[in-house]
């Protein structure tokens, strides 16, 4: 499916279909979560799905010229660093507990999303032979499917787990704000570790197909 001297490059740029399979899965939680912390309306709520496909949107088209002018490999760097960045800044989002700077960090990760998944498609192509691009994309985005087991444990396990009881008291919408940091901060090392054994990696790029 693969040629052998490409299977550590394939590793890592399938896991990247993992990687923004769990952000727009845990997307739908927070939606969920963020409707009782900040006493905002279903329709606000969804701000959060706004903003986080406003980076796709504003972003792909960019990301493409990038990547046409240096590399898939900078390009998905750029991308996984823009991603873990997004993700950290719920740290201060949660802290300061203000919605518009949640809606931020999603537009931050959904940026990096962009240059990710304008990457992953093409590159999964020429690591091995064209008979064979189809079974290994096939394959490689079968990985979103496994973000959507992984996801809603995640959300169920970290961030709900914030948000049971009584949020009157600003010290409750606190601890609640505070349960999206854990998870964030794993996705953004996660994603930080890829990107530093990508940096590691010898990648192919088109030209060398």
């Amino acid at each position: 499916m693969f040629d052998k001297k490409y299977l550590l490059p394939f590793i890592l740029v399938t896991s990247l279909f993992f990687l923004w399979g769990i952000a727009n899965i845990l997307n739908s939680a927070l939606i969920a979560h963020f409707q009782p912390v900040f006493n905002i309306s279903r329709a606000q709520a969804l701000l959060v799905e706004t903003a986080f496909y406003l980076g796709y949107f504003t972003i792909a088209i960019p990301a493409g010229l990038y990547m046409e002018k240096y590399s898939y490999k900078r390009g998905i760097l750029l991308g996984l660093l823009l991603y873990a960045v997004g993700a950290l800044l719920f740290i201060p989002a949660a802290k300061i507990l203000t919605f518009a700077f949640f809606l931020m960090a999603l537009y931050v990760i959904a940026s990096g999303l962009a240059f990710l998944e304008t990457a992953a498609n093409p590159y999964i192509t020429i690591l091995g032979s064209a008979e064979k691009s189809v079974q290994r994309l096939n394959f490689s985005q079968s990985f979103n499917g496994v973000a959507l087991i992984v996801g809603p444990w995640l959300a169920g396990t970290l961030i709900f787990a914030g948000n049971e009881g009584d949020l009157s008291s600003a010290a409750a919408k606190q601890q609640a704000a505070d349960a999206v940091i854990v998870p964030y901060v794993g996705i953004a090392i996660a994603v930080l570790l890829v990107a530093f054994l990508i940096y590691l990696t010898k990648m192919p790029e088109a030209t060398q197909r």
